[in-house]
């Protein structure tokens, strides 16, 4: 609507611009006056427009009770899911211990923030799903808003004229090729995990051309709270317990390769846990549900859809996977070993597609444990007692850990002390 309007009113100036006979006088001193005065209320109309979605829409969240959401803040974070609570509820505690006050939006009824112990200077408020939480965060006001969702600007939600900062929190160990086209490139910050993440982000808008972004090296927040429980819980691993955690989507193991890992591990001997990443239950339901009824007949496979796969991660000595983050909560929490498996990935409609260079990981799996091709699934248990007998396998991930990613296990404090520099530099 409103390119349409500038086009209109660029074509009423052009007109008026335009030279035509004239078949009556007018004294330049009046004349100037008037068309002054056309002007002007020609400018007040174009910007009186411009208002109208704003003002409209005010009056429909204070129609609705909502007219808070409207207040400038100066922190906001964006909870998409309950998914994500994790990464965010490290960074609350801290910010409520310095007092700051933090307007917590979250778009799952369900969040663990109501029901969390927080400091009052924490708001928290459900803003819905769809539509209508990206209508609230489209016209949100404050110095940062705080997210892990990608494609701002790209997808449904679009940047705020009232938002001086965008801020993205990286919410795993891995590098960024994985993410969705120009998943980071209208962001004005972005809080790495480690050196991997900036070089590839440097790299993407070196060949986009794209505002180079503020890139601290902080850590990540989630590994927080995995450090804390594992000491706290201290479960220990079972023998013959193997996991085995896939990625969704086209590059999973289980869209690649139906159940042949899980069931051939049950084959063999192993007690099975599958844990599919949770997106998989939303975007892939059929699947599930297939391989759910191929896998019925194994008793030694116990399935985990449990949003929250601590325990699952806890109780195995080993894990099985692809691509996932998750393989490095396993390796760096627990410092147990990871089989991975090989083969290309599809980069296309991903933000690897743009990189030269290959993602960390790629690397780095095949010095968390073992590599096998589907094909040669009949190496998985010489490889997997291999591996759990390596005495000297903690120490080459302690070394590893240590290498790659800042602020392991303590990444709340500067985390929150980028935040609040990016807000206030926004002011």
């Amino acid at each position: 609507m409103k390119y349409a309007f500038n086009l209109a009113l660029a074509a009423g100036l052009l007109l008026l611009a335009s030279p035509s006979p004239a078949y009556a006088y007018l004294d330049p001193g009046t004349g100037s006056m008037l068309l002054s005065v056309f002007i002007g209320l020609l400018s007040t109309a174009y910007f009186v427009v411009r208002k109208i979605p704003t003002l409209f829409r005010k009056l429909l969240f204070k129609a609705a009770g909502k007219s808070r959401l409207l207040e400038h803040k100066h922190i906001a974070i964006y909870e998409e899911s309950a998914n994500y609570w994790g990464t965010f509820r490290p960074l609350l505690e801290e910010l409520g211990r310095r007092g700051e006050n933090v307007e917590y939006l979250t778009s799952s009824e369900s969040s663990p923030c109501f029901k969390a112990n927080l400091p009052e200077c924490i708001t928290c408020r459900y803003i819905g799903t769809g539509n209508t939480a990206y209508t609230t965060l489209n016209f949100l006001e404050a110095d940062a808003l705080v997210l892990t969702t990608p494609g701002i600007d790209v997808l449904q939600i679009r940047r705020s004229r009232g938002v001086k900062k965008y801020i993205h929190v990286v919410h795993s160990l891995t590098d960024i090729h994985s993410y969705k086209l120009f998943a980071f490139d209208y962001y004005d910050a972005v809080l790495c995990s480690g050196p991997y993440q900036v070089k590839s982000l440097r790299a993407l808008e070196t060949s986009r051309g794209t505002t180079p972004k503020e890139l601290p090296v902080v850590g990540c927040p989630y590994m927080d709270l995995l450090v804390a429980r594992k000491e706290r819980e201290n479960i220990q691993a079972e023998k013959g317990r193997v996991l085995v955690a896939p990625s969704w989507g086209r590059n999973g193991m289980l869209t690649r390769h139906g159940s042949a890992v899980p069931r051939y591990l049950a084959e063999a001997g192993y007690k099975v846990i599958l844990r599919p990443h949770p997106q998989s239950f939303i975007s892939e339901k059929s699947l599930m549900q297939q391989l759910q009824q191929e896998l019925s007949a194994y008793p030694n496979i116990e399935w985990d859809c449990n949003p929250d796969g601590f325990s699952s991660l806890s109780r195995a000595e080993i894990m099985v996977s692809d691509f996932s983050g998750v393989i490095f909560d396993f390796a760096f929490i627990f410092l147990r070993p990871v089989i991975t498996l090989q083969y290309e990935s599809d980069m296309r409609g991903f933000d690897g597609f743009s990189l030269a260079h290959p993602a960390w990981e790629a690397e780095t799996v095949k010095k968390l444990g073992g590599q096998v091709s589907a094909a040669e699934l009949d190496r998985l248990p010489g490889i997997i007692e291999e591996m759990i007998s390596d005495s000297d396998f903690a120490d080459r991930i302690l070394t590893l850990r240590r290498e790659n990613v800042a602020n392991f296990g303590h990444a709340a404090k500067p985390v929150t002390d980028a935040i609040l520099n990016i807000a206030s530099a926004g002011k």
